[in-house]
């Protein structure tokens, strides 16, 4: 579903955002039994209609305005609960709103809901044992991806032209891959995260989903920036991320190849560790489209790539006990399933949150398990420096998204770190990572989204875009 189109419909009041939102939620009224939403309030979707019709009649409107969205139900939001995918917050309401959400409700952007999601963001499969368990796009018995698996069905179905949700460790970037939707993860800082509810406070980060990277550079262009609000946003010159579409790579004459003098980066542990035949042979195919358009490929090597999940989830979940323990001693009432009781807040949390917090607990409580988080910390400044120099001799890394094709929720035997080896490089050095779906496979019985990752250098998201657009545009 593309933006430009809808603006146009709704600019010559050939279609009104009510009749556009009333189109949408009756798609979704036959899909709500697959738990897609958490929470859905039509009175309040009726006031950001009426709100947007005055701006058209204003004239005060854009290229937003009156379009529908839906975000993970980890952002604040005034008028609808947040409860973050745990049973321990339902019914909970903040008294304000995340601050890219207040940027977007004044462009007259609808809300339709708020997307299901594993608790907390503690997890990869939308298997909500509270809220029900998200299925995949295609096939109920395969994983729709996590924990923003929620947000993606929408628009893998064309039904919103975009959906926001979160990523700490490869949270959008891999929904989308499973969904086959383009997944964007921008630089740590880049959009601010005021009134998120934190996992792990240093690697949490707005992404957006769309099927066309054209609607993520309009949306980027609205809700990044400064907040005074939230310290870890920079001040930049506002940019334009449109700005590099449409031209090829030196800004020189156009011809056919489009990449020429673009230098692509690939890792040899990342690329040896892949053990799935068909994303390999994925990855190949796309590195020869990629040198068809002019690209040259550049060899580097990553440090520490073997321990990386390993950093990650120490670091990860001492974060995540030192967000959650600020709801120590604190009782929460449940009338639907503690009736005429208070339950404490942790007996309230799913075993793989209840799990990932004691770890948390394990490593930053005692004096002689310090060391592990603060060695991570060290690797981590070390990765990061390696990073670097490799954007010295390279413009942009081309990486499997995941090192494994959709499996069963059902399959808790599945080795954990597969999911996470090749996403959460770009959460530990806070660069800016997109999902690119490459191709459909078809078999007899089923089909297997391809998709394939590209991460680029600090604050280098106009180029990536420009990257994601040229390659859609010749090969997809």
């Amino acid at each position: 579903m593309n933006l430009l189109k809808l603006y146009h419909l709704i600019y010559f009041k050939k279609i009104k955002p009510f009749d556009l939102s009333k189109f949408i939620l009756k798609k979704i009224e036959n899909s709500l039994f697959k738990n897609y939403f958490i929470s859905i309030d039509y009175n309040y979707i009726k006031k950001q209609c009426l709100y947007s019709d005055k701006l058209l009649l204003k004239n005060k409107n854009n290229l937003l305005t009156g379009i529908p969205t839906s975000y993970k139900d980890i952002f604040s939001t005034k008028n609808l609960n947040t409860t973050s995918g745990s049973r321990a917050l339902s019914g909970y309401k903040t008294f304000y709103n995340t601050t890219f959400l207040n940027k977007l409700n004044n462009l007259g952007v609808i809300n339709i809901g708020k997307n299901n999601m594993d608790e907390f963001g503690v997890g990869s499969n939308t298997f909500n044992f509270y809220f029900g368990k998200t299925d995949n796009c295609l096939n109920k018995n395969l994983t729709s991806g996590g924990s923003s698996g929620g947000s993606v069905y929408l628009v893998s179905k064309n039904l919103l032209p975009f959906s926001i949700g979160s990523d700490t460790g490869g949270s959008v970037r891999q929904p989308s891959f499973f969904n086959n939707v383009i997944g964007f993860k921008p630089t740590y800082g880049l959009i601010s995260r005021y009134g998120m509810f934190s996992y792990s406070s240093s690697m949490d980060t707005v992404g957006i989903f769309s099927k066309n990277i054209l609607n993520i550079s309009i949306i980027l262009n609205s809700i990044s920036g400064f907040d005074v609000k939230d310290q870890t946003t920079f001040n930049l010159i506002k940019e334009d991320y449109t700005r590099y579409l449409n031209k090829n790579w030196l800004l020189s004459k156009i011809d056919y190849k489009k990449f020429k003098g673009l230098n692509i980066g690939v890792s040899k542990n990342l690329f040896n560790n892949i053990y799935d035949f068909l994303i390999r042979s994925n990855i190949e195919e796309v590195l020869l489209n990629f040198e068809f358009l002019g690209a040259k490929i550049v060899f580097l090597y990553v440090f520490f790539f073997d321990f990386l999940t390993n950093i990650y989830n120490i670091i990860s979940s001492s974060e995540l006990y030192s967000n959650i323990s600020k709801y120590n001693n604190k009782f929460l009432f449940d009338k639907n399933f503690f009736s005429l009781k208070k339950k404490n807040f942790y007996n309230s949390l799913s075993i793989n949150t209840k799990n990932k917090f004691f770890v948390g607990n394990y490593l930053i409580s005692g004096n002689k398990n310090k060391k592990f988080f603060f060695l991570s910390k060290k690797i981590r400044i070390l990765i990061l420096e390696n990073f670097k120099k490799n954007f010295l001799i390279c413009d942009i890394i081309v990486s499997p998204t995941i090192s494994c094709s959709a499996w069963n929720p059902l399959n808790f035997n599945l080795n954990k770190n597969l999911i996470d080896k090749y996403t959460a490089v770009s959460n530990l050095t806070g660069l800016p990572s997109i999902n690119i779906p490459s191709k459909i496979l078809n078999f007899e019985n089923f089909k297997i989204f391809q998709g394939f990752q590209i991460t680029g250098n600090y604050f280098s998201e106009a180029r990536l875009i420009q990257i994601v657009y040229e390659y859609k545009k010749n090969f997809l």
